[in-house]
């Protein structure tokens, strides 16, 4: 079996005039290779001995340490073992000419009990133990394009997985220590400084302890910056934590902030990622005169009073009037020099914070102090101070990207950042009051007025900003009955902090009262809305050939509109966005909900496509995470409002396929299916209705039938 399988790999090389291996050699045992190789095209051969053979894949980019990245890997023939240790040059006219590294080796191991059984499927899942790679792996076909077989190989979440990682900070063979031109010209391996080693290279005792210094931080050997991380999250208590395992810090209240240095480049990020640099130039240059070496340094952007306590609403016009008076609190580090600490314990990474900021310009970069002791004592402190309220750390605790009990507060009073849904008219002023919603797993849910917290200059800048997004009718929205009946109603996309006294028996805010625009957070994401596009360039999108002409125009979001998508017919990205745009209220009720899958062709039906489930960086407007109900994958995506449709037609969506279950039952297609919304057999939507698939991949028809 394996000489018939080898077949294609002898057809296609002269072995009189390739140093390749011609014999099939010996099994070593669950033998993986990984091969960079510069042929016509740079590549990295992915190779898994299985059945006396290497099978292989050609993957464009290398593989990815980032479970985010999908990386193209494309089918190629069975390799003999013994090509497992070949290095060399390939020569001119030769197939694969080219040079050859041995990049990384070790063993695999199928997490299916029939491999082959999976390979079959097109869904082979395994684990590396290489010098490089390591941890859980998967394979994954595509649709067949041709003679091609498409594959992504994709890593899996674990504690191996990492941001940041370049593959070209591994740039020697792990057998014989050369570089590429060590290769090409035959010269022996120079000695040189150790390369960085992985998070490969030092196994983890445990899969907690998969957060300490072993894994590579971004910005490795600091030729980058260190990439923004999801920052940890506190969970919201009535009572702070009894027992001395904790430490409690002063309850900010400002923005919070990311700073990544690395000497005098700095990056500011907000907690979602956010990139917010210019908005606070003294913290920028304050962090740029340090000259740290590869750091990423949590804490809170604030404004302090007199009484040196944190005002939320001198934050807010600060950033308006006057930047230079915002100061830098910081209370954590994830990275120090080019060290990924995160596993460490908190007071391990508090010590190392007051070293690294030792130097800092204490009047804008401050280190958040903290106190051993008891909590109830800090926090009643806290109240008689007049501070927002305490946040209690657990001392032992490493950091975690997500909402985690090892961190908690206590608010002295409760506040929290709410959707502007609309406004309550007023005769003597501007308006009377502001209309606030609440997210929830089902939609938003009106919860009352918010009628305080602004002066007269204030109202005119509010309505000013509220009157773009007026909604000529009620938007659905859940306990809207409770909503005051001359409301005027706008898009529910901007947000605001707003401060309140608790909530009454039928669930609405007491005493609220207007704090401010929560401008560092994304814009919400409206639920049933049709969003219009901001503006229009007022001109069609050209394209290669004949097209219709009945589109409206081309959202302004979407770039490179006039890319040809179908050469066929010459229909554009931005014909796609238009229909998109036009089609949304009648597809949106059958997606709401669903997660759903891609299939994208970033560069037209004539390059590449690529299978999707999860998100891509800066895929984030109108689309929705939507957690595993099995633990297994990483977050799956949903389709939660018209701007997602045009978050897809930018990424080069050209179907949409969604699943038969909604949230929040999906283990229960069934259950999920019911629907309150009539589904009608629009005609230039019968295509799109067929199994709850939403495709365009002949849409020549169905845009043309559009009005």
């Amino acid at each position: 079996m394996a000489e018939r399988s080898l077949a294609t790999y002898k057809s296609k090389r002269d072995f009189s005039k390739t140093p390749e291996p011609r014999d099939r050699g010996k099994s070593r045992g669950g033998l993986f290779v990984v091969q960079h190789h510069w042929a016509t095209r740079e590549h990295y051969d992915f190779r898994l001995e299985l059945d006396g053979v290497l099978l292989s894949w050609a993957v464009t980019r290398g593989p990815s340490f980032d479970p985010a990245d999908k990386r193209l890997a494309v089918r190629t023939e069975d390799h003999p073992l013994s090509y497992g240790g070949f290095e060399g040059l390939i020569p001119e006219g030769n197939y694969g000419a080219g040079t050859v590294l041995l990049w990384d080796s070790g063993a695999w191991e199928p997490l299916d009990p029939d491999p082959r059984q999976a390979l079959a499927k097109g869904a082979l899942k395994f684990t590396l133990d290489g010098k490089r790679l390591k941890g859980r792996w998967a394979l994954i076909r595509m649709r067949t394009e041709g003679k091609r077989e498409n594959w992504l190989l994709i890593k899996e979440r674990d504690e191996y997985a990492a941001k940041g990682v370049s593959l070209e900070d591994f740039a020697e063979s792990i057998l014989s220590g050369k570089t590429r031109e060590e290769i090409e010209n035959n010269r022996p391996a120079a000695r040189r400084r150790t390369a960085p080693k992985t998070q490969a290279a030092r196994k983890p005792k445990t899969k907690r302890a998969a957060l300490t210094a072993g894994r590579p931080a971004a910005g490795r050997g600091f030729k980058n910056l260190p990439a923004f991380i999801p920052p940890m999250l506190c969970e919201l208590h009535d009572e702070p934590p009894p027992g001395p395992a904790w430490l409690h810090e002063t309850k900010y209240d400002g923005y919070r902030i990311e700073a990544a240095v690395n000497g005098a480049r700095v990056r500011l990020y907000t907690r979602e990622g956010l990139d917010w640099t210019k908005r606070f130039p003294a913290v920028a240059e304050a962090f740029a005169r340090l000259n740290l070496n590869g750091s990423l340094i949590d804490g809170e952007a604030v404004v302090f009073d007199s009484q040196g306590l944190s005002d939320f609403a001198a934050l807010v016009k600060a950033l308006k009037d006057d930047p230079q008076s915002i100061s830098f609190a910081a209370f954590d580090i994830l990275i120090s020099n080019g060290k990924d600490i995160r596993g460490k314990p908190l007071t391990f990474r508090k010590q190392e914070l007051a070293d690294v900021l030792k130097n800092a310009d204490g009047r804008i970069l401050r280190i958040s102090s903290f106190i051993e002791a008891d909590g109830r004592r800090v926090f009643d402190k806290a109240v008689e101070m007049g501070a927002e309220g305490i946040v209690s750390k657990r001392a032992e605790s490493r950091y975690e990207s997500h909402r985690s009990g090892n961190w908690i507060k206590i608010k002295t009073a409760r506040r929290d950042d709410f959707i502007i849904a609309g406004y309550k008219p007023s005769e003597r002023r501007q308006f009377s009051s502001l209309l606030a919603a609440a997210e929830t797993p089902y939609g938003l849910e009106f919860v009352g007025g918010v009628g305080t917290g602004f002066n007269n200059d204030e109202l005119a800048d509010i309505l000013e900003r509220l009157r773009p997004l007026r909604l000529k009718s009620r938007p659905a929205m859940k306990a809207i009955e409770r909503a005051p009946r001359k409301a005027v109603w706008v898009e529910p996309v901007l947000r605001a902090e707003v401060k309140f006294h608790g909530w009454t028996a039928d669930g609405q805010l007491r005493h609220a009262r207007f704090l401010g625009w929560r401008e560092d957070r994304k814009p919400a994401k409206g639920k049933k809305m049709v969003r219009k596009p901001a503006s229009q360039t007022g001109k069609p999108a050209r394209s290669a050939g004949k097209r219709s002409t009945k589109l409206r125009g081309v959202p302004a979001s979407i770039t490179h509109p006039d890319r040809v998508v179908f050469p066929d017919v010459g229909l554009t990205k931005g014909d796609i966005a238009s229909y998109y745009t036009a089609v949304a209220d009648r597809m949106m009720p059958h997606l709401e909900g669903r997660p759903i899958s891609f299939v994208r062709a970033p560069d037209g039906l004539a390059g590449q496509k690529f299978f999707q489930r999860h998100q891509l960086a800066g895929m984030s407007a109108g689309i929705q995470l939507v957690p595993d109900p099995d633990g297994e994958h990483e977050d799956f995506i949903a389709i939660e409002s018209s701007e997602g449709l045009l978050t897809a037609a930018q990424f080069g969506v050209i179907e949409i396929h969604g699943w038969g279950a909604r949230l929040p039952n999906l283990r229960n297609p069934i259950a999920s299916s019911s629907t309150s919304i009539p589904i009608r057999p629009y005609p230039s939507l019968l295509f799109a209705m067929q199994r709850l698939s939403f495709a365009i991949s002949s849409p020549a028809s169905s845009l043309k039938a559009l009005p």
